[in-house]
């Protein structure tokens, strides 16, 4: 009972209300200090180096006034941050210095308001470590610095729902009230045709208040009178683009997944490989399992800027989701709050992902994680201060556990090492899980003997009172120390990072090969030629010809017959180190080429990249 009546003041949003203090100033400062620097340190390129997409849809819509790339209507990726790029290159024009500076000052702004969020939740200690962790992210500015994405528009039209929302619920009636409302309706059509994860939003704000309704009817009735018109336009933005997506769908390929709907894709049993067919039941939960494991590994390796170990154990991964689960519960438990329901309804959704794991998909909901960090090691304090005995018992079980599974997992990695190198790597985070559940165990056992630590009398009650003053301020002092240290080192590193961009080397960029092919079929070959290449996106971006998906299947008779439908001329072979798609283009075409062999005749060879002719259907 202590611990919730300790929560309630952070539940209803009465944290950090109060006037701004040096260390608001600070914060803020900082934020745009670092905001300042991604603006001004993107990469000094001609043209884009990396992923085109969005940039060549803001051009298809200034040029054709239509919503598409190679010639083929965009039904994946929502509009809403194509229009803003159209809006920003309608005045200054679509090239890496007007297209840049929008994702540096999206970032900038969500993480004001991110800060203004926190501030009010979770108190000013929380938001200052987040916002600082995160404005000195390196993973973030390279990000931010390598490709035009949604992520950051949509963490701030997410985060700003989510603060006014907060404001909107404790406002009185009035012209602020219906401004509030307004803009609140306007940053959920903007998340939802920003990135189409921003559903989760509309789910949130639905549960939100039936939830209410169903708790406490007066507050659910008021609620439902303040936030539906919210809910009515998010909910139309939403069908509206479904059905649009659905009209104009084009299709080059009979194949599972990707380019359909985001339902269609979650049915596939792996969006990566998408010839292994449809999902079973049973695959759902596997799923489930291992994008907890990368997501929770990638929320420590994110704020602790060192690589986590992917074994279950690790106090990394299993300890940060018991206290990120453990502060969501504690929310809900009065029917929580809007952005306790995102939350839960944004990593259902991930849960459910069928692709490989990607920090971008991590980063709108960070702050979110820290405040449930937080809460839940809040909460977990005062329990054990309230009942030593029982949370004794607890972490003594759970902690020994935890050991014995960490000792046998270090046990088979160093029996049975698979690779040498990632034995290595992982033998100090092994020995330090054992050491850290162990240490848990033995404190767990120690605390059995108290009923209470506010109980006693003589030597145990005056360590008790001693304990419960000074460790505290430890743990502050320390906490305070390690988060200072990993902000300055992370600093630095996006000072190195931004230095580089500035004198950016175009032939060291991963999609070098793939620009030059691609250059190379734009001078020398019609520009009716119709050419297949997996990056079909970025090929089209520099020979402006169509451009059919190389699509990863395997059978060669099928890739044919879709050569011959889509008169393909041109077929572009590009070797990757690291391929998104499989099979790789370079094991689908050979197949093919071994099927037909005289079908396809080398024109060009370059840096891992090779463009083949297609003979026509009438030569042998």
């Amino acid at each position: 009972m202590r611990a919730l009546k300790v929560l309630r003041p952070i539940q209803n949003g009465h944290c950090g209300t109060g006037p701004f203090s040096a260390l608001d100033v600070a914060v803020y400062s900082f934020v745009l200090l670092m905001g300042a620097f991604q603006l001004t340190h993107y990469p000094r390129s001609a043209d884009f180096m990396n992923d085109a997409t969005y940039p060549d849809l803001a051009q298809s819509i200034l040029e054709q006034g239509s919503y598409q790339i190679r010639f083929l209507p965009q039904t994946t990726f929502p509009p809403g941050f194509t229009l803003i790029l159209a809006a920003v290159g309608l005045f200054w024009g679509i090239s890496p210095a007007t297209m840049f500076p929008v994702i540096a000052v999206s970032a900038t702004l969500a993480l004001l308001v991110t800060y203004g969020f926190l501030r009010r939740v979770a108190g000013s200690g929380v938001a200052a470590c987040t916002c600082l962790l995160l404005a000195s992210s390196p993973v973030l500015f390279g990000f931010n610095t390598a490709v035009i994405y949604p992520e950051m528009p949509y963490f701030l039209t997410s985060m700003l729902a989510l603060f006014l929302a907060l404001k909107i619920d404790r406002a009185e009636r009035g012209r602020t009230l219906t401004g509030l409302v307004l803009l609140l309706s306007l940053a959920i059509v903007f998340a939802v045709l920003i990135r189409s994860v921003g559903v989760a939003l509309v789910s949130a704000l639905g549960t939100w208040i039936a939830m209410s309704l169903l708790i406490v009817p007066q507050v659910g009735w008021r609620r439902l009178r303040r936030f539906f018109v919210p809910l009515l336009l998010g909910l139309i933005a939403q069908l509206g683009w479904s059905i649009w997506a659905q009209r104009h769908e084009i299709l080059e390929w009979d194949l599972p997944g990707y380019p359909q709907s985001y339902i269609s894709q979650i049915k596939v049993k792996d969006g990566n490989y998408p010839e292994l067919g449809l999902a079973r039941p049973r695959d759902f939960p596997a799923r489930a399992k291992q994008n907890i494991l990368l997501r929770a590994a990638g929320l420590s390796q994110f704020l602790t800027r060192r690589h986590i170990s992917k074994f279950w154990s690790s106090p990394a991964i299993v300890g940060v989701l018991l206290l990120i689960i453990i502060g969501l519960a504690s929310s809900l438990q009065k029917g929580g709050q809007l952005h306790d329901w995102y939350f839960l309804w944004y990593e259902i959704i991930f849960m459910l992902w069928p692709w490989n794991y990607g920090d971008r998909f991590l980063i709108p909901v960070v702050p979110l994680a820290c405040l449930y960090l937080s809460r839940g090691a809040k909460v977990l304090q005062n329990y054990s201060a309230c009942r030593p005995r029982s949370a004794g018992i607890a972490l003594a079980f759970l902690a020994a556990l935890l050991c014995i599974s960490s000792a046998a997992f270090a046990l088979g990695m160093f029996t049975f090492p698979i690779n040498p190198e990632h034995v290595r790597g992982d033998r100090l985070q092994l020995v330090a899980a054992i050491l850290f559940w162990g240490v848990l165990a033995v404190t767990g056992f120690g605390m059995l003997k108290f009923h209470s630590l506010d109980d006693g009398s003589g030597l145990v009650a005056r360590v008790s009172r001693i304990v419960k003053s000074v460790v505290p301020a430890m743990l502050r002092i320390t906490a305070i120390s390690v988060v200072a240290l990993i902000v300055l080192s992370g600093t630095a590193r996006v000072i190195a990072m931004g230095r580089n961009n500035l004198n950016l080397d175009v032939t060291k960029q991963s999609g070098y090969p793939m620009i030059v092919a691609a250059k190379w079929i734009r001078t020398h070959e019609p520009f009716d030629r119709v050419v297949m290449a997996r990056d079909s996106e970025f090929i089209f971006h520099f020979t402006y010809r169509r451009v059919v998906w190389f699509p990863p299947i395997s059978n060669p008779h099928v890739l044919m017959d879709g050569i011959r439908r889509h008169r393909v001329g041109v077929v572009l072979v590009v070797h990757h180190s690291e391929n998104y798609w499989l099979p790789a283009e370079e094991v689908c075409f050979k197949d093919l080429q071994q099927a037909y062999p005289s079908a396809f005749k080398l024109v060009y060879e370059g840096l891992d990249s090779w463009v083949y002719e297609v003979a026509p259907p009438d030569v042998p």
